[in-house]
């Protein structure tokens, strides 16, 4: 069903466990992988002017985007599933649509932090804004422990599913 799935990485944990579902998924598909890393300038610079600091800051970004795309294709690879990636700059949501679009992607597979409440509001969701408008399925994978409850460390004497 899927022969090419896009995965974006941007370092996190979620990121991480989503290119795992995708690599799995690549496999028992037999299908390839399309990696990519988004750098969004505004969120390293803001709407200041250019400066060499600044610049610095950008260019160790986008290094750090290649790194990651770098170790994922070579996982990919050491696994057996064929993998080819890229470094872009840009808005993160509007980057990871064009890429789905030229590469013809039949699914993205991406990470959520699982935002909630005023932090989804004024942090946006780059995995919601990605779905809304996907030319193809995307297949969200939340962090977890995201929503989990913190374990008990007092038993309750039950063995009532929800209880312990």
């Amino acid at each position: 069903m899927f022969k090419r799935i896009l995965v974006p990485l941007d370092g996190s944990a979620c990121a991480q466990q989503a290119f795992e579902v995708a690599l799995s998924l690549a496999k028992s598909e037999h299908a390839e992988l399309e990696i990519c890393s988004v750098v969004d300038p505004i969120v390293i610079c803001g709407t200041t002017p250019p400066s060499p600091a600044l610049d610095l800051l950008l260019r160790d970004a986008e290094i750090e985007a290649r790194r990651l795309v770098t170790t994922a294709v070579q996982l990919a690879h050491v696994a057996g599933v064929g993998a080819a990636g890229e470094a872009l700059m840009g808005v993160p949501f509007d980057e990871i649509r064009k890429v789905a679009g030229r590469t013809h992607a039949d699914a993205i597979v991406m990470g959520t932090h699982g935002r909630t409440g005023l932090r989804r509001l004024f942090l946006g969701s780059v995995a919601e804004s990605v779905l809304r408008g996907s030319p193809c399925p995307v297949i969200i994978v939340r962090e977890r422990g995201a929503h989990e409850p913190a374990p008990s460390t007092a038993s309750k004497g039950t063995d009532e599913p929800g209880d312990g």
